[in-house]
């Protein structure tokens, strides 16, 4: 599915530009390739693509260099060094016109998708968990760390539970360490809100932090797809055809 980064075309408006971090898990590309199935689904007769800024290629400057019309999508759930720089830098060398969304962000698709995953997972409920670690890959962008953090105060209210964030990498505290806090605190059940987009090395990490439940990646959820053909529709009009 989509292993090659092969294109979805059509004429109906500019290009899609789906860009990822990059991984070596064989699951990973996979999810990202249904992501870019689902949201083509919605965008009939776009021309879709996927692009990496790390790992494996095509980066996004290959693609955007063709001078196509394009609106770039950052597939991270949090600002870091990979959307401000990777990202934007393809995006300002580009020889033709392209307009960069915001990243997905704590929009409220992104925090359904979030909360759905840790139901099905058995989380929330009269038998879910007592706390819960909100686990991300981390970054050393201060504004990236403070998001993910202002997003576990969100899950919090919303699962009337004490949420609390923890990282893969990069940052601190760690997921692990934010588990083993929280049952020294006294808490029995301890759920791990995966707040990744696929399976990889830092869902791997995720899974290994000592939780007693941690949800699946947020994938191909639909709510993850709306939210991206949402940041395409709002800043497609930008872009002369």
């Amino acid at each position: 599915m989509l292993d090659d980064m092969t294109a979805l075309s059509g004429p109906a408006g500019p290009r899609l530009l789906l860009v990822a971090h990059g991984t070596r898990s064989a699951a990973g590309r996979r999810v990202l390739g249904r992501i870019l199935l689902e949201a083509r689904k919605q965008l009939v007769g776009v021309d879709c693509r996927l692009a990496w800024v790390d790992v494996q290629e095509p980066g996004p400057g290959k693609i955007l260099a063709d001078g196509v019309p394009t609106v770039v999508v950052p597939a991270f759930l949090a600002r870091g060094f990979h959307v401000v720089h990777d990202v934007g830098q393809a995006c300002r060398e580009a020889p033709g016109p392209v307009v960069q969304t915001p990243h997905l962000g704590a929009e409220p698709e992104l925090v359904r998708a979030l909360v759905q995953r840790l139901a099905e997972a058995g989380a929330t409920g009269a038998f879910g968990a007592d706390a819960v670690v909100l686990g991300a890959a981390g970054s050393s962008d201060a504004s990236s760390v403070a998001e993910t953090r202002a997003l576990a105060a969100r899950l919090a209210e919303l699962l009337r539970t004490p949420v609390t964030a923890g990282f893969a990498s990069a940052a601190s505290p760690t997921v692990t360490e934010e588990v083993t806090r929280l049952r020294a605190d006294g808490h029995r059940r301890i759920a791990v809100a995966t707040h990744l987009l696929a399976p990889g090395f830092f869902a791997d990490r995720l899974a290994a932090a000592g939780g007693d439940i941690t949800s699946a990646p947020l994938g191909a959820h639909p709510e993850i797809i709306d939210l991206i053909v949402r940041r395409y529709r709002e800043n497609s009009a930008a872009i002369g055809r």
